[in-house]
């Protein structure tokens, strides 16, 4: 099992964070479960136990990894293999989220992901993956905002 820790422990690795409005058990739920990673980032399944599959579709279909940690409602961390543009450069990718709650109605979300690979081919892989979970932050951030506190 990989255990994500702090990313300058690993160059090969990026940490994200974000405040979000919700309860731990709402941040959760959007962060862990097949319905709410679904809503807000891409169609995804989880089977909601250390050892259960993980999967999810980008769009040029799926891709399955194993949930390595599940700490309801703190911590969830996922792998699953990966390739970079360039065909032949595979690795297992750790996704680390852990959620503190800031007990006013709101959590920070941490996100590590690492195990890339050496190389340019990864170097810009990892830019990208680092830009569009940027994005994707933003998009869970709006999502427990709506969810949270609806109009």
């Amino acid at each position: 099992m990989t255990t994500p820790g702090d990313p300058d422990d690993d160059a090969r690795a990026f940490a994200l964070e974000i405040e979000v409005a919700g309860t731990p058990e709402q941040v959760w739920a959007a962060i862990a479960t097949g319905p709410g990673i679904s809503a807000w980032l891409q169609p995804t399944e989880v089977e909601e136990r250390e050892g259960g599959t993980f999967s999810y579709d980008m769009g040029s279909g799926p891709v399955t990894g194993t949930v390595t940690g599940w700490q309801p409602p703190r911590r969830f961390i996922q792998e699953s293999s990966w390739e970079p543009a360039r065909p032949g450069l595979s690795s297992v990718l750790a996704t680390e989220w852990v959620v503190e709650s800031r007990g006013d109605g709101t959590c920070v979300v941490r996100m590590v992901m690492s195990g890339f690979g050496d190389g340019a081919a990864w170097d810009n892989e990892i830019d990208g993956m680092a830009d569009g979970m940027r994005a994707g932050l933003a998009s869970l951030r709006a999502y427990l905002a709506r969810s949270v506190h609806p109009a």
